[in-house]
């Protein structure tokens, strides 16, 4: 299945100020650029605005870690919990599952293990196409000193507003039962 693409991003004073997305299989081209709007080759973007999770698709990308099974154990059962409050999950595991968020096509896109070169581009397009994009925990997202994070794991929940902010609850409900 040709679901991939590239992504590159500009940071500004550690914010995301313009980034593009590229889908080549689909001649699919996004752009964003801060307080401008997110475009897919010359359309408008705009982030669904169906406010039950449970009639959206989610993509959920889930890496397994041999090292730390006890981390990975924790993630699918929050996954788990996602799961029972949505339509159906999805992961291409690429820039396709962020695009069909800034598309409306899917509710949401989670992720627990991603670089900083996976956040850049995608949140600035999801952002101007309405959406919200934080740390898996709805937290703003760190970009201060970006080459010294490399190495550095990032987390992020991306939906729109009504929808992130249900996706939130479902986490933090499940994270203060810890």
């Amino acid at each position: 299945v040709p679901l991939y693409g590239t992504m590159i991003g500009l940071l500004k004073r550690n914010i995301p100020v313009a980034g593009g997305l590229s889908l080549p299989y689909f001649s699919e081209i996004y752009i964003a650029e801060k307080s401008k709007g997110a475009y897919c080759n010359n359309k408008k973007l705009r982030v669904t605005d169906e406010t039950s999770l449970l009639a959206t698709l989610t993509a959920y990308t889930l890496d397994g870690y041999q090292k730390k099974p006890d981390f990975t154990r924790i993630e699918c059962t929050v996954m788990a919990e996602i799961v029972l409050n949505i339509r159906n999950l999805r992961n291409s595991g690429s820039v396709f599952d962020a695009a069909m968020v800034a598309k409306g096509k899917y509710g949401a896109y989670l992720n627990r293990t991603s670089k900083i070169w996976d956040n850049v581009a995608q949140q600035i397009v999801i952002e101007e196409a309405g959406g919200l994009y934080t740390d898996f925990f709805g937290q703003s997202i760190d970009y201060s000193n970006p080459m010294s994070k490399v190495k550095d794991n990032f987390t992020f929940c991306a939906a729109s507003p009504i929808l992130h902010k249900r996706l939130q609850k479902i986490i933090h409900n499940y994270y203060q039962l810890k």
